[in-house]
């Protein structure tokens, strides 16, 4: 006889894992800071290529005029400490901004993966107690005979 909840829950943990088995169950295997770790280091790397590339980009489109106007010692530096502060202000802003987003997703993980995993135990739950019923109508039919 078909079990409608058994069902029903086989067909949530199955669509779950089709859903979300690439990211949030092979998430799970890391500790926040794990989890963190390898997120803010692959923000920061992001922020720092782009950073640089749009840095290219502008000296390539402004070269003539930087080069002409860059006759003393004392202006370069300065250009140098202002691209610095820029790098430093922008990399900083995006990191909070990055610790807060990859924050906000490992909570919203660990609550759908302890669903999954409730989810499971339950489904656990009723395949043990169909397993009961059946060893308990094989000892009542071996009784008989």
């Amino acid at each position: 006889m078909l079990n409608n909840e058994k069902i029903i829950l086989m067909t949530k943990l199955s669509l779950y894992e089709q859903k979300n088995e690439k990211s949030e169950i092979k998430s799970s295997r890391y500790f926040k800071s794990d989890y963190m770790l390898m997120k803010m280091l692959g923000s920061f790397i992001s922020v720092t290529v782009g950073y640089i590339l749009c840095l290219v980009l502008w000296i390539i489109f402004s070269a003539d005029k930087m080069i002409g106007s860059m006759t003393t010692t004392g202006k370069f530096v300065g250009l140098l400490v202002i691209l610095v502060i820029i790098y430093v202000a922008l990399t900083v802003t995006y990191m909070i901004f990055s610790y807060a987003f990859y924050s906000h997703r490992f909570r919203k993980i660990r609550r759908n993966l302890k669903e999954y995993n409730g989810d499971l135990k339950t489904l656990h739950r009723i395949q043990e107690q169909e397993y009961d019923a059946i060893i308990d109508e094989l000892e009542e039919g071996g009784e008989e005979a």
